[in-house]
């Protein structure tokens, strides 16, 4: 995805805020400069520090709805107690309003298990796409892989909102206890890079992704980046001690982690590009993914390629090199 850049109003944290995305004429948003953030689940970027070039205070502001870390510019006004308190108090309200419809999306999700009827829908060309990508029918029925064969996707261009039409495969991001959180589409023919993978609801709900989601999360897990690598690794491991788990981005928020507190031994199974540090970062993902997790108990599997491109291409055993694993 392509992101923006910050205005000159905040060039003096722009190295510490990521994923920036301009949302109006006056707002901004992106990671935070001091609890970080990941892209959501559904592939969106996150949002959760929001920067306002001009704000009621009148100068530039930043918020973070997670931490409540506050920026204000070096120079200028600073705001009174009131005025900081009487607009905290309206993003918090603002945020509330954002959960309580997140929560009204999950609740329709589930009620209507749309996808249920997307799997009923697959037709030649989504057994085909699936079948490409490695996964047996049995997989395609267990998983509820689908297809939208008429879906419309919503893309800007020239600072104006289009549409077009194209079938998209639909994926329901399972978690454990047989749970689905959200129905993620994968754009057949996306006229752009940006418009690949799109969400059937905006549930904004953080998890990780569970294959095997009607059985509870052994005390071993394979993390895995992505829903479709974390299926077709879990398709081809030959033994049922180890759970493997899927990962939305390389550096998913430290609370997608929360369900693997009790696990003795964490195999770490990222693509190969996690391995390197990107924009001056100090860290790679697989670093920060050890140092969250805790070295004590992450095992690094350096996979030579994508693994489900691996399994495809090139016959690629994951168990070969879950075996030969090296100590975080």
């Amino acid at each position: 995805m392509r992101y923006d850049t910050l205005p000159v109003e905040f060039q003096s944290i722009s190295h510490l805020v990521s994923q920036v995305v301009k949302r109006t004429a006056t707002e901004w948003s992106g990671s935070c400069p001091q609890c970080g953030g990941s892209s959501h689940r559904n592939g969106e970027p996150s949002d959760r520090f929001r920067m306002w070039t001009v704000s009621k205070i009148g100068k530039p502001l930043g918020w973070c709805r997670k931490c409540s870390y506050t920026w204000f510019p070096d120079k200028g006004r600073e705001p009174t107690a009131e005025e900081k308190e009487a607009w905290r108090l309206e993003q918090v309200r603002i945020e509330s309003e954002r959960k309580a419809s997140a929560e009204r999306a999950l609740e329709i999700l589930n009620s209507e298990r749309i996808w249920e009827r997307f799997h009923a829908e697959n037709n030649a060309l989504s057994y085909k796409l699936y079948e490409e990508r490695g996964f047996t029918k049995e997989w395609i029925d267990y998983l509820q892989f689908g297809i939208n064969p008429d879906y419309e996707v919503w893309t800007k261009a020239n600072e104006e909102w289009v549409s077009y039409h194209s079938p998209a495969l639909s994926i329901p991001i399972w978690t454990s206890g047989d749970v689905v959180n959200e129905v993620k589409l994968r754009v057949v023919s996306p006229r752009t890079q940006n418009d690949r993978y799109r969400a059937w609801y905006k549930t904004r709900t953080t998890s990780l992704y569970v294959p095997m989601h009607d059985v509870p999360i052994g005390n071993k897990v394979l993390v895995i980046e992505g829903e479709f690598k974390a299926a077709k690794v879990n398709a081809h491991i030959p033994t049922t001690d180890i759970t493997v788990v899927g990962v939305q981005s390389k550096k998913p928020d430290t609370s997608v982690f929360d369900e693997l507190s009790d696990c003795e031994l964490i195999y770490l199974g990222l693509d190969p590009d996690a391995f390197d540090k990107v924009n001056n970062e100090d860290e790679s993902a697989v670093e920060y993914c050890t140092r969250v997790l805790g070295r004590e108990r992450v095992r690094i599997v350096q996979f030579p390629c994508k693994p489900d491109d691996g399994i495809v291409k090139y016959g690629l055993e994951p168990i070969n090199y879950i075996n030969t694993a090296r100590k975080g």
